[in-house]
């Protein structure tokens, strides 16, 4: 059985048809067609029956199908980390994050490692990440440093938890939250025009699901990708700020007065990620031991490696991360 029967034969799945599967693999229609025959013959099953326009899968079709994504999806991951372990021999390291963290912790890991390994080269992918069990394999990543992502992780995606960081509010110096210098209640939070910092292509930022949970509804005036960019809107006046206690510490808040939300569960865990084979020996697990052994940035609390409170996931498309604030 060939992988290329199995990529055409999805490509007819997805596509609904031959003729625009041929256009998706880059093959004439025959030969779409031919494969697909190969395939039937090896199984000894119709899988598709052409006698419906669009052609439709026959039963066993679509139990083939389930299976024919896992192994293409499992030759692509296996050739993926063939690729990252190559570019690790050459001391080059792909890793996962957000500005945010980025910014607070990675140059403190990146001076470590430099120690350890003068010629390494490091690459930090700070954007487009919510797709995460996907971009492991797919862009070779090493090791991710994010916030925790909601459970069940992927077969084989290892967790270490590193810290936890209060939700703070930013305001101007003379806004009335300041005057009145007092931790914020959230249901006082949500009657102000909010700016807060997401993740981009996500339905909406965290700040919204933990205010949720707490029977509380915000529609943000603005939502931003970057936390600097929540700073510039408050000094503008635009709206009250609310970002991670790393991100605060690490933003130029001259002017400005952060305060506490009245609700010590109003957190967010960070978490760093990886699978062991990557990981077990030369520069990639020494960027594990790195990552995993560098100071908490300030506006965080190491945590240790107990369970993390976090939302389980209901599937692939909820197991990436969801907005998060100040990123």
């Amino acid at each position: 059985m060939e992988l290329d029967w199995l990529e055409t034969f999805l490509a007819v799945v997805d596509r609904g048809g031959f003729t625009a599967a041929s256009e998706q693999v880059h093959r004439s229609q025959s030969r779409v067609s031919a494969h697909i025959a190969g395939l039937e013959r090896e199984l000894g099953v119709r899988l598709i029956d052409r006698s419906h326009r669009p052609a439709t899968l026959t039963a066993a079709g679509q139990v083939f199908a389930r299976h024919a994504r896992e192994i293409v999806s499992g030759i692509g991951s296996a050739r993926s980390a063939v690729g990252a372990l190559r570019a690790m021999e050459q001391e080059s390291l792909s890793v996962l994050t957000t500005p945010c963290i980025g910014a607070a912790l990675f140059p403190a890991v990146v001076a470590g490692l430099a120690e350890q390994l003068p010629g390494v080269r490091v690459v930090l992918s700070e954007q487009c990440w919510h797709d995460v069990e996907r971009r492991f394999p797919a862009d070779g990543i090493v090791v991710a440093v994010l916030p925790t992502l909601p459970h069940p992780l992927a077969p084989g995606l290892q967790e270490r938890l590193l810290w936890r960081e209060r939700i703070r509010v930013v305001v101007p110096e003379d806004h009335r939250l300041a005057r009145e210098g007092a931790p914020v209640p959230p249901e006082q939070l949500v009657t102000y025009p909010l700016v807060v910092a997401g993740a981009t292509g996500e339905a909406e930022p965290e700040l919204l699901h933990l205010l949720a949970a707490r029977g509380l509804a915000a529609a943000p005036r603005v939502t931003v990708d970057n936390p600097s960019t929540v700073v510039a809107m408050v000094r503008e006046g635009v709206g009250v700020g609310v970002l991670n206690g790393v991100a605060v510490e690490h933003a130029d808040t001259t002017g400005l007065a952060t305060l506490d939300i009245d609700d010590p569960d109003m957190v967010r865990e960070v978490a760093a990620y990886w699978y062991d084979v990557l990981v077990t020996t030369g520069v990639g697990a020494a960027l594990q031991r790195t990552v995993l052994q560098a100071p908490v940035p300030r506006g965080g609390t190491r945590i240790g490696a107990r369970p993390a409170s976090r939302r389980p996931g209901t599937g692939a498309a909820q197991r990436g991360v969801r907005g998060l604030l100040g990123r």
